[in-house]
């Protein structure tokens, strides 16, 4: 078995160093030298942006190794960046104004919601006791009893005490 798989290690291996090239570093002192005047020309706020891409361009290149050289720029390498505003919008700070739009009347018939705020709670002045207040008779929480409503408050008819609102 070990003689069948031999051959075929023998041969991955030659292919695989084939494949490999062997890397120049540290790079000559010519591509050294090159490569800080391509840094600088980019440092340097006096280029134009067309220099700066040019000079990014040519390091990108000396960067690479010779094999990334002759294949050129990938796709992914740098994505081309969709055009956008030189500041980004802001929205508006003022709203506009809202015009108000005369309803007219409903139609004979319509049924109409009249909203009214609900009645104040009772306090009964002795104990502090809110009373629950509902439409014609309210239960005293602290007795349990009914008080009935009158004009002026609630009675129990127990006792005949008027608790006022």
């Amino acid at each position: 078995m070990i003689a069948r798989a031999l051959p075929w290690c023998v041969a991955c291996i030659a292919l695989s160093a084939a494949a490999l090239e062997t890397p120049q570093w540290p790079p000559p002192t010519r591509t050294v030298e090159r490569m800080r005047v391509l840094q600088e020309s980019i440092r340097n706020p006096e280029s134009t942006p067309a220099q700066r891409e040019a000079a990014r361009e040519e390091l990108s290149g000396l960067l690479k190794s010779p094999a990334g050289q002759a294949r050129g720029r990938t796709a992914d390498e740098k994505p081309a960046r969709p055009a956008r505003a030189a500041i980004d919008p802001f929205p508006a700070v003022v709203r506009p104004t809202e015009i108000a739009t005369v309803r007219p009347p409903p139609a004979e018939g319509v049924a109409r919601l009249e909203v009214t705020a609900p009645p104040k709670p009772v306090v009964i002045p002795e104990t502090g006791i809110v009373l629950t207040p509902g439409r014609p008779v309210t239960v005293d929480p602290r007795t349990g009893g009914v008080l009935h409503e009158i004009p002026g408050g609630y009675i129990d008819p127990r006792t005949g005490q008027v608790v006022p609102r």
